[in-house]
């Protein structure tokens, strides 16, 4: 009854949340996948629990490998929610982090094949009774490692972002904890898919508060969210960081020369980039049209410049590569917040005062670069 109450669960969750999700990407495709694995496992768990005892070679097929099943899919969904969470808060992790997790998952699932030929995990004896192994607590070991590891690396990323970014971790880890811990100190109980069904709702249910305050055609945050976060600002005086205004220039005759879906496009590929580029040293923000700001948890100017330079070898990189018909260029605008010396709209006027006088410039040059061609 506990497995069917998380199919009906994920079932209710996928038909009402799944279409409001934003454009495909890890992010997304990874909780799309932990949902429907979450889904198989409350809809395998009862049948192999009712196979259980049961005579015949059909009940010991599905003894074995509907155990296998759900061994390695708890595996990969703990897998899954480190890279959703991984990338929501910070944009992913580094290769080295990333190679560690292949490897583990990779002999993780490994060992299940192993175990269909030479037990070591679970066994089923002649009478199709389940028994674990000395293996069970290896796998015990792999799905908390790697969710206190999702764990690690959200705090890690709430340091960099300070208060940037947040997301309530605790709606996915305690509910699969209490079905974990309930289903290995009682054994013949079966919890654990019913608990990651409620954790993934509760992921859902987070992510669809949080749509108010994305833009849905770039995935980015929105005006929305920075209004509220300049009121948090507000109250945090002690709060200093480092803003950029961008503009994307001649946007205009991209949307004329190309149309709205290509100039869409364009939107889409600097979004990405500015991701990219910021990683988990804070945000960025589709500020109006093709404006964007983002927010440093940063004083350092030379850092901040830094990552200036690298928007622009990001956005030069994907000019040479892609095969889009237009090419990007942003001018820029930086200051710093300090809410001891100046107000939210001061800090607004004087990024975007900065970014107007970079853009003046690009245009007086493309303009004397014109004047010269002809």
């Amino acid at each position: 009854m506990v497995n069917i109450f998380g199919a009906v669960l994920l079932a209710v969750v996928a038909a009402g949340n799944v279409w409001k999700l934003p454009r495909k990407n890890l992010e997304n495709t990874s909780l799309l996948v932990m949902l429907i694995l979450g889904f198989l496992n409350c809809l395998i768990d009862p049948i192999v629990f009712t196979s259980e005892g049961r005579p015949g070679a059909l009940a010991k097929f599905i003894n074995i490998y509907g155990n296998g099943w759900l061994y390695g899919s708890n595996m990969y969904c703990s897998t899954l929610w480190f890279v959703f969470l991984s990338q929501h808060i910070c944009g992913g992790v580094s290769r080295i982090h990333a190679k560690i997790l292949k490897t583990v998952v990779g002999l993780g699932t490994l060992g299940v094949l192993i175990n269909f030929f030479c037990p070591f995990i679970f066994s089923i004896d002649g009478n199709n009774h389940y028994h674990r192994m000395w293996g069970y607590w290896i796998y015990t070991v792999i799905d908390y490692g790697i969710t206190m590891d999702s764990i690690v690396v959200y705090f890690w990323s709430r340091r960099r972002n300070g208060i940037l970014k947040y997301f309530p971790i605790w709606v996915y880890f305690f509910p699969l904890m209490i079905g974990t811990f309930a289903q290995t100190l009682f054994y013949g109980i079966s919890t654990i898919s019913a608990g990651l069904a409620v954790s993934i709702a509760g992921i859902f249910s987070s992510l669809q508060n949080e749509l108010i305050f994305r833009d849905r055609l770039t995935g980015l945050y929105n005006r929305v969210y920075l209004d509220r976060h300049m009121n948090v600002f507000s109250r945090k005086r002690r709060t200093v960081m480092t803003g950029l205004m961008l503009d994307l220039n001649s946007f205009k005759k991209i949307n004329d020369d190309f149309g709205h879906s290509v100039g869409d496009r364009a939107l889409i590929a600097m979004a990405d980039i500015l991701q990219r580029t910021i990683h988990d040293e804070g945000v960025a923000i589709r500020y109006a049209g093709d404006e964007f700001i983002v927010l440093l948890n940063t004083a350092d100017q030379e850092k901040a410049d830094g990552l200036i330079r690298e928007i622009h070898y990001r956005i030069e990189k994907f000019n040479n590569n892609s095969k889009a018909p237009f090419k990007l260029s942003t001018s820029i605008g930086k200051g710093l917040l300090d809410l001891k010396k100046g107000t939210m709209d001061e800090f607004i006027n004087t990024i975007d005062r900065e970014m107007y006088e970079n853009k003046k410039a690009y245009y007086a040059v493309h303009s004397e670069n014109d004047r010269r061609l002809r």
